[in-house]
C-alpha cells in the first residue's frame, strides 16, 4: 500500500508497493504512518525491525559537504564509496541515512561516535525511531532518498563495508587536511 496512488507502470508499482509494505513492518501503528507520508512526507518508524539506520554526517563523507552539498554530489560519493544499499538523507541537519540489517546496533563500533557516526536500531534498553521519507521524495527540499529500497536489489548496506569506509575517511581526514594549503588573510 503506498500513500497516495500513482500512476506507474505495473512492475514498479508492485515495487514500490513492496517496498512500502517493508518499511511498514516498522511502524508503530501503519495508518499513522501512511498518513505521516502524505503530510508532511516522513513517518517516525522503529528501527531493528526490518533494518538499522547507520546515520552519518555528509562531511564525514566529504570534508566540503553541508546543506548546501548537492544530490548530484551525494549519489557521486557514495559511488566512489562503492557503498550500496538504501540509502536517504536530511539535508537540514545534514545527515545520511544508510539502512545495515536489524541488529547491527548491537555489534557497531563506537569508535565512530565522537565524529556523530552512529548506528541507531532496536536492542535494549534503547530503541531508536527514525524520520522516513516517502518513497517519492527523491529530492530536495526536506528528507529525500538517494537509494529507494523500491530501485535496488539488496535493500541493506553491508555493515562491515560500511563501516571500513567511514573508519577510512576519518582516520584520513586530518592527513588530508595537513596536505591542503592554508590560506592566511
Amino acid at each position: 500500500m503506498t500513500p497516495d496512488s500513482y500512476v506507474l507502470p505495473r512492475p514498479e508499482r508492485e515495487r514500490r508497493a513492496a517496498a512500502y509494505e517493508w518499511l511498514l513492518t516498522a511502524a508503530p501503528d501503519r495508518q499513522t504512518a501512511i498518513s505521516e507520508w502524505r503530510s508532511p512526507g516522513v513517518a517516525l518508524l522503529t528501527a531493528g525491525v526490518e533494518w538499522d539506520a547507520v546515520r552519518v554526517p555528509y562531511d564525514v563523507l566529504h570534508p566540503g559537504f553541508d546543506r548546501a552539498t548537492t544530490l548530484q554530489e551525494l549519489v557521486q560519493r557514495l559511488g566512489e564509496l562503492k557503498v550500496g544499499g538504501s540509502a536517504f538523507c536530511d539535508p537540514y541537519r545534514p545527515f545520511m541515512y544508510l539502512l545495515v540489517p536489524p541488529r547491527t546496533d548491537k555489534d557497531w563500533p563506537r569508535d565512530l561516535a565522537s565524529a556523530r557516526v552512529e548506528c541507531l536500531g532496536g536492542t535494549q534498553p534503547y530503541v531508536h525511531h527514525v524520520g522516513v521519507p516517502r518513497l517519492e521524495s527523491v529530492a530536495p527540499p526536506g528528507p529525500f532518498w538517494l537509494t529507494p529500497p523500491d530501485v535496488i536489489p539488496q535493500r541493506h548496506a553491508d555493515p562491515e563495508h560500511l563501516y571500513t569506509v567511514l573508519h577510512a575517511l576519518l582516520h584520513a581526514a586530518p592527513q588530508q587536511q595537513a596536505d591542503t594549503p592554508q590560506v592566511i588573510a
